[in-house]
């Protein structure tokens, strides 16, 4: 198994950043849920702390993946794969591409419309160029609030796809992305 793509399967970095930022997904989802439930105070501020440096991780990664995507070529559907499979493949796939990256965005362009800087695990923080504004951070909240629902419909959506191709349909999809074809 080579870096790049081939016409059959995943290269190694595709398989690595898709794993590593489908793992970040999933936990930003989780430390989200978790701080909305929390009333305010120290341990709510450190857990949101935490989630937006995990995402500015995640960001980095989601474009390294997207620029190494159009750097290298797509395996080909497998053969006699329905043509309304291969297009809700590509929607499902740049759906999540896009509503990722708004979700991505949105948080901190929360934080900065609230005139406060991105902090990067205490290690660092930076300022946007965003004016404070009550009426952007509501806009931004509420998009960063709606946006995670979307990402986490196309991956329930994405998931039941790659298990009916791997057990219903018996072909390589899951396994592009795992152990390789055969």
């Amino acid at each position: 198994m080579g870096l790049r793509n081939t016409n059959v399967d995943y290269g190694t970095l595709a398989r690595v950043l898709h794993w590593i930022a489908a793992i970040g997904i999933f936990a930003l989802i989780y430390m989200g849920l978790e701080q909305a439930g929390m009333d305010r105070g120290p341990a709510k501020a450190e857990l949101r702390a935490l989630h937006g440096s995990v995402a500015l991780i995640v960001l980095l990664l989601m474009m390294v993946r997207l620029v190494w995507r159009w750097m290298n070529e797509v395996p080909a559907h497998p053969e006699g794969m329905a043509a309304w499979q291969k297009l809700s493949a590509r929607l499902v796939h740049w759906g999540i591409y896009l509503a990722v990256f708004v979700q991505l965005l949105s948080g901190p362009l929360t934080v900065a419309s609230g005139g406060r800087p991105i902090a990067f695990f205490n290690l660092f923080s930076f300022s946007l160029p965003v004016e404070e504004s009550e009426d952007s951070h509501h806009f931004y909240e509420g998009v960063h609030e709606f946006a995670w629902k979307i990402v986490a419909a196309l991956l329930v959506v994405h998931i039941l796809g790659a298990l009916y191709n791997h057990f219903v349909l018996k072909n390589d999809v899951v396994r592009r992305m795992t152990t390789g074809v055969k």
